[in-house]
């Protein structure tokens, strides 16, 4: 059975970080007004998955997602501590959080589809959905699509991702939200 160290931060967050295929990926669960959100992190910051658990403890959604053969090993600590993301602010240069870091968690009523960033100095807002992270989104909630656009996406995928994408950034460019370009 394989360990994992979960940090555990006096505003209920809990956080671990782990190695898959040499590349580190952190978890973090939080537990909102009506549930449990855990978000997976790629080593640069980059969102790589979101879900929801409706109701429900912290424990069990962080067991459902990550599965139950690992065992936890829970440390608490003083602070959360956000996850670095590897971005800077296009109009200032300044550094870049995600917006529900400055909540608390259970002050946080929605979560946005699309992961949302901004910066600490500026305040400029940013979106960040890589194309994996579009897929899965596109998989889990199918039912969302008319039949034309199921047979186009099963006809020719990447067209449709880019598409979908294409959309996005008018959408999001309309608020004056932009794209989080990611440092590499």
């Amino acid at each position: 059975m394989e360990e994992l160290v979960v940090f555990r931060s006096p505003d209920r967050r809990h956080k671990a970080s782990f190695l898959i295929n040499g590349r580190k990926i952190t978890c973090l669960a939080e537990p909102i007004q009506k549930g449990v959100l855990v978000t997976q992190f790629g080593d640069r910051g980059e969102v790589l998955d979101q879900a929801y658990f409706d109701g429900g403890k912290i424990d069990s959604a962080l067991s459902a997602y990550l599965g139950t053969s690992i065992k936890y090993i829970m440390v608490d600590v003083d602070t959360y501590e956000s996850v670095a993301i590897k971005a800077s602010c296009t109009s200032c240069n300044g550094g870049v959080v995600r917006e529900l870091d400055s909540k608390k968690p259970e002050e946080i009523l929605e979560v946005p589809v699309i992961p949302l960033f901004a910066c600490s100095s500026c305040g400029k807002r940013f979106y960040n959905m890589s194309d994996s992270y579009l897929r899965k989104l596109v998989e889990q909630n199918s039912d969302m699509f008319e039949k034309e656009d199921i047979k186009e996406k099963e006809k020719d995928g990447d067209a449709f991702i880019n598409t979908l994408n294409e959309n996005i950034i008018r959408v999001f460019a309309s608020k004056k939200i932009s794209r989080l370009v990611i440092e590499k």
